[in-house]
């Protein structure tokens, strides 16, 4: 589970932010709505949702493309050679930031139980710091630092012994651009390691707009999952679907980049294109065929698409992070895909959904708690992003049973939060 994350320097981003997947304080009112249990004594309690909403151009995007950019270094760090370069996403309105690294900071829980923040630092051409260290369950005791770099000196604690000929090698061989995480778990040489890769690389992230259909229809198809899973979801959102049908036909040479990425026709031969229909009953009680393509709406199209990796999160108790959640999604299919992950009978596994979004009929705390909520607003002066919840605003009440059907959405329409335009257009176009 995700706990903070914390990024500086990055895009629109100057100084440092943090989003805590962690609840508020809580008072005598509160109980355990939109809790999810960690096991960890220390912290035993995460958040599994958190919407972000501001204007347009405010950086929400940006602190999810953040995730997703420490999430890819990590990822596929053992691909990068010494002469790449990871791009130059530093803040760019102020000059100072051009000379400062890019800074990452996660907290999280594992699969294996334990605790852990990583720390990344870079520049374009190279890491520069590196830390990641495990955090004992007792409270009060102190963090043990496992990985600690600085540039090209990497040390390790003391009770991580891996052969001395191992260590030689990695010294030599690890680059400025690949991560002494990474680097160790992909060797296997110490197991200790693998958990944390993992972690990092169950981070789902998808948008309604550009994440393809044939990719849940390729998932029925291998039995990645059911075709019931796909159509108890659609049901839920109120689509009245009776059944799916893969087909097969003729692929044509108009390939999708995506298709292009999956298909093998690095031979000249060219793959079955997957055609999705769905079937549906008609006033008689007769099925009759719709095109997924052609005949449903986007809606549809962009909830099936995100069947898959719902489903899939769902399943394993990892993370999904969608951009622009409400993007031809009605506001009602957007919460139901929220309660599927705020529901412990639905979300067993503590699976954590992460999203910006411009629908605020999120902003009920029948849906989510106040802590749940986020905003991004430039500021005036520095042009930076600033990231800030809901739950630091006094009189937003508490999360507590005699409140829970307040919305939130026309204080912040009416600008008590900020993170809202401002639009003049008193003196025309």
């Amino acid at each position: 589970m995700l706990l903070e994350f914390s990024v500086a320097n990055f895009r629109s981003i100057g100084e440092e932010q943090t989003l805590y997947m962690q609840p508020a304080r809580k008072s005598k009112a509160d109980d355990d709505h939109n809790i999810l249990q960690t096991g960890i004594k220390r912290e035993p309690e995460a958040l599994p949702c958190v919407a972000i909403l501001g204007a347009n151009a405010s950086g929400k995007s940006n602190v999810l493309k953040a995730m997703f950019f420490l999430q890819n270094i990590v990822e596929e760090s053992s691909l990068r050679k010494k002469d790449d370069v990871f791009g130059d996403n530093r803040f760019r309105l102020n000059p100072a930031y051009t000379k400062k690294p890019t800074y990452f900071r996660t907290k999280f829980v594992a699969k294996d139980g334990h605790m852990y923040q990583y720390w990344l630092e870079l520049v374009p051409e190279a890491i520069i710091h590196e830390k990641l260290t495990v955090i004992p369950n007792t409270k009060g005791a102190r963090e043990v630092t496992l990985i600690d770099r600085q540039q090209n000196k990497i040390e390790l604690h003391r009770s991580i012994h891996p052969k001395k000929s191992f260590l030689d090698v990695w010294k030599a061989e690890i680059n400025n651009q690949q991560t002494a995480l990474a680097y160790l778990a992909n060797k296997g040489e110490i197991s200790i390691f693998e958990p944390i890769t993992r972690w990092f690389a169950t981070f789902a992230i998808a948008s309604p707009t550009d994440y393809p259909e044939f990719i849940t229809t390729s998932a029925i198809k291998s039995g990645t999952i059911t075709q019931q899973e796909v159509i108890n979801i659609l049901q839920a959102a109120d689509i009245h679907i009776h059944g799916i049908n893969i087909m097969e036909e003729e692929s044509s040479q108009d390939l999708s980049p995506y298709e292009k990425k999956i298909h093998d026709i690095s031979d000249g031969r060219l793959l079955p294109r997957l055609k999705t229909i769905f079937t549906h009953l008609d006033t008689q009680g007769n099925l009759i065929s719709f095109d997924l393509k052609n005949d449903e709406s986007n809606g549809t199209k962009s909830l099936f698409a995100l069947s898959v990796i719902i489903i899939s999160t769902l399943i394993i108790g990892s993370r999904l992070i969608i951009d622009e959640l409400n993007s031809t999604l009605h506001p009602y299919l957007v919460r139901k895909i929220i309660q599927l992950y705020t529901n412990k009978e639905t979300n067993p596994h503590g699976a954590q959904l992460i999203f910006a979004t411009h629908d605020v009929t999120v902003m009920d705390k029948t849906l989510l708690r106040p802590d749940e909520i986020y905003f991004t607003e430039k500021d005036r002066e520095t042009f930076e992003t600033k990231l800030f919840s809901l739950s630091e605003f006094k009189g937003v009440g508490s999360v507590g049973k005699n409140d829970r059907g307040q919305k939130l959405y026309k204080d912040y329409l009416d600008g008590r939060f900020g993170a809202v335009p401002e639009v003049d257009w008193d003196g025309g176009l």
